[in-house]
């Protein structure tokens, strides 16, 4: 499919990676389901140790991390590495997409794009990181005393869910003031402004914010990465799996958004570039860190995951989904609709499976 990219109709180019995709999920999640039940009797023991019995090292030294007997230069080669892989290969997926710039030819599969973009970015804020937050925060509270589990969860559910909420709304709210203050200050710059310039702006501005949210993201990535790494190989490949998979519409939405905002296909590749320095600094930070499982923890029940959630939210729905509402035909409308359920199915899938 890719060496004959340049012989193919973008139409049915980007049909064809949208199938592929698909089913690429559905094989990883199956690698996914395999290896959680070939090591699921390693995971036990790894949780009995992790619940309070510091003196079980016989069966510890089994469990723990590969990288135990193993130089210290092992883990971070092992870890940096596959940043790396997760970070290079959805780039150089972009290669072969037969979209330069963005040209009235290229409009409607660049909507395409943007609409797989969308729903990659919507089925990551829904299913992934709301998700991972709020069980997250639940489970930090757990462990307290009280006299009735009944009246535990009753005073402590509530505002469980108002912080996770709470924070997506703040990354909403966030992300508008945001993109209203750069349009407000280049209104303010310029003495005239058409319609066009100005739409052309708005985009560009979502761009940028995407971009951020997308480097967030990528930090707690990160974070995951090392952590798992240090838990054992098992563990570090499957996560590494996981991120490389949803990672893939993240950057396909990234790319025709910068597209969409003026950007040759050279330069949005370029500057996509420095979302990768997220996940890389996010995995060594995990790895400097003295217990890099409690810190990915950490930044799961933080703000970070649902502030990000709400970031792409915003992106997804202001920025994306309208300029997907504008001439559309309805051939047009349908590929879209299937772009956008295509992105979330593949978050689905991640999700389940992870």
């Amino acid at each position: 499919l890719f060496l004959s990219y340049k012989r193919i109709a973008p139409n049915h180019y980007i049909g064809l990676c949208i199938l592929w995709s698909s089913n690429f999920t559905e094989w990883i999640g199956s690698c996914f389901q395999a290896a959680r039940e070939a090591h699921s009797s390693g995971h036990h023991v790894h949780h009995h140790r992790s619940s309070g019995c510091p003196h079980a090292h016989t069966n510890g030294k089994q469990d723990h991390s590969y990288f135990s007997t193993r130089s210290h230069s092992y883990l971070w080669t092992y870890a940096i590495g596959a940043t790396l892989l997760i970070s290079t290969v959805p780039f150089f997926l972009l290669i072969f997409i037969p979209i330069q710039n963005n040209s009235p030819s290229n409009e409607p599969w660049l909507k395409v794009l943007l609409a797989f973009g969308s729903g990659g970015l919507l089925g990551d804020a829904f299913l992934h990181l709301i998700p991972h937050a709020a069980p997250a925060t639940s489970h930090s509270h757990s462990h307290s005393h009280s006299h009735s589990v009944l009246q535990h969860t009753e005073h402590t559910h509530e505002p469980h869910d108002m912080s996770v909420g709470g924070w997506v709304l703040a990354g909403i709210t966030t992300f508008l003031l945001v993109e209203k203050v750069v349009r407000i200050i280049r209104g303010e710059s310029g003495h005239s402004h058409s319609y066009r310039i100005i739409s052309e702006k708005k985009v560009s501005v979502a761009a940028y914010l995407n971009l951020v949210a997308d480097f967030a993201h990528n930090f707690t990535d990160g974070l995951a990465i090392g952590a798992s790494f240090v838990a054992g190989t098992t563990v570090g490949v499957v996560t590494m799996m996981t991120v490389l998979v949803h990672e893939i519409p993240h950057e396909i939405g990234d790319f025709a958004i910068l597209i969409q905002s003026g950007y040759s296909k050279r330069k949005a590749m370029a500057i996509q570039l420095v979302t990768a320095l997220g996940a890389l600094s996010g995995c060594a930070f995990s790895l400097w860190a003295g217990d890099p499982s409690a810190l990915a923890e950490a930044a799961a029940s933080s703000w970070i995951l649902p502030f990000t959630a709400g970031g792409f939210i915003y992106i997804a729905t202001v920025s994306v989904i309208p300029e997907l509402l504008e001439n559309s035909t309805t051939g047009q409308s349908f590929r879209e609709v299937l772009a956008i359920l295509s992105g979330i199915l593949m978050m689905y899938f991640v999700a389940r499976f992870e």
